[in-house]
């Protein structure tokens, strides 16, 4: 005979406690132009310098995390750029610079 209720209540709390273990990705996204007025025409170019991340978020089981930083301005894979991963780090200094691509929207 089963306790009514306790066996949902289990289910979720094993359900919680993996869920705590796995690292989910972290995206903080800023719509800078929208993707659907993306144009083939240049007319400028963004410098971006990623200087550093301070007190990051614990993410790994053993309390360290791995973090990068990913730039992009539209969809267009070939104008992702990617920071190098500073491993077991929770406060890494990248001073990283990128150019990427202003296209107008317009043509």
């Amino acid at each position: 005979m089963s306790i009514p209720g306790l066996y949902r209540f289990v289910q979720e709390l094993i359900e919680d406690q993996v869920a705590n273990t796995y690292l989910w990705p972290k995206y903080l996204e800023v719509t800078i132009l929208d993707p659907s007025k993306a144009a083939k025409k240049p007319v400028g170019i963004l410098n971006v310098k990623v200087v550093r991340g301070i007190k990051l978020k614990k993410e790994d089981i053993l309390g360290k995390s791995d973090p990068y930083v990913k730039v992009k301005l539209t969809e267009d894979k070939l104008s992702t750029k990617k920071t190098a991963v500073k491993h077991s780090n929770l406060n890494p200094e990248w001073n990283e610079e990128f150019s990427l691509v202003v296209k107008d929207p317009e043509s």
